[in-house]
């Protein structure tokens, strides 16, 4: 892959933790819903992770967290190692 789209990738990233890092941030203000932030941040993860797995170059182990997230935020069980 070109370097311009690894650039633009380091970039999405970057912006994907300022906005976890301000959730967090907001989260500490009794004005703001702490869980429901706690929440947003997670589905702000699950974006990041499928931007990624879209773009062909993003990693097993960023699919898996993702996932993780995903069943822990929706209470979905967690699938047995057959």
């Amino acid at each position: 892959m070109k370097l311009r789209v690894y650039e633009h990738l380091l970039a999405l990233n970057a912006g994907f933790d300022q906005v976890r890092r301000t959730m967090r941030a907001l989260g500490r203000h009794r004005s703001f819903d702490s869980s429901e932030l706690a929440r947003f941040s997670d589905l702000s993860e699950e974006a990041r992770a499928a931007t990624i797995r879209g773009s062909k170059t993003g990693s097993a182990a960023a699919t898996r967290k993702a996932g993780k997230r995903e069943r822990k935020c929706s209470g979905i069980p967690r699938r047995s190692a057959d």
